[in-house]
């Protein structure tokens, strides 16, 4: 898929996590992990933009979502330092989980496509495909990226706890209809 196609496949797939975060009171951890997830979601990639690497090879598994993930941990490793130790690895795992789910929605992005991923290579070079659009097609990258946005906003709309403060623009909005005070 295109980055169009990998964006909306993030999305899709990360607003089921994004809202059982969000739904447990983590507003901040459920929109930064999101846009974690959307940072990332492209870095399999990489391997287009290096000679010595074959594409949908080794950029395109398991093994090196895997190394997203620890990526990830090594970027908060500073962060977490002066954190109590419950709390640092809690942190670790969550940054260990945002890096390698955005590989594997890269990945489920790039089933959808005849070309496939062999998400076990070098283990095994069984190539898995879906065969259901070609990853050139741009109405279908849009598509997807258009379903992601729609299915993150439905979920962040049922999601987000009842008693969260009211966005900026509701207040805002309330406050030029004479409703509130804009502080709340």
């Amino acid at each position: 898929m295109f980055p169009p196609g990998h964006y909306g496949m993030a999305l899709a797939l990360y607003a089921v996590v994004g809202a059982l975060v969000l739904r447990r009171g983590y507003v901040r951890d459920a929109l930064s992990g999101g846009a974690i997830v959307l940072a990332y979601t492209l870095f399999p990639d990489v391997d287009g933009k290096l000679e010595f690497v074959v594409h949908r090879g080794v950029t395109h598994t398991l093994w090196f979502a895997a190394a997203v993930g620890l990526f990830c941990v090594l970027v908060v490793a500073s962060d977490l330092r002066g954190r109590s130790g419950r709390s640092a690895v809690a942190g670790a795992c969550w940054a260990f989980f945002l890096g390698s789910f955005a590989v594997v929605a890269h990945l489920a992005a790039d089933l959808l496509n005849p070309w496939g991923v062999m998400p076990f290579y070098p283990v095994t070079p069984a190539l898995y495909s879906l065969d259901v659009v070609r990853a050139t097609n741009p109405a279908a990258n849009y598509a997807m990226l258009a379903g992601g946005l729609c299915i993150g906003a439905t979920a962040w709309t049922l999601a987000h706890p009842a008693g969260a403060r009211a966005s900026l623009a509701m207040r805002l909005y309330r406050r030029l209809r004479g409703e509130v005070a804009v502080a709340e």
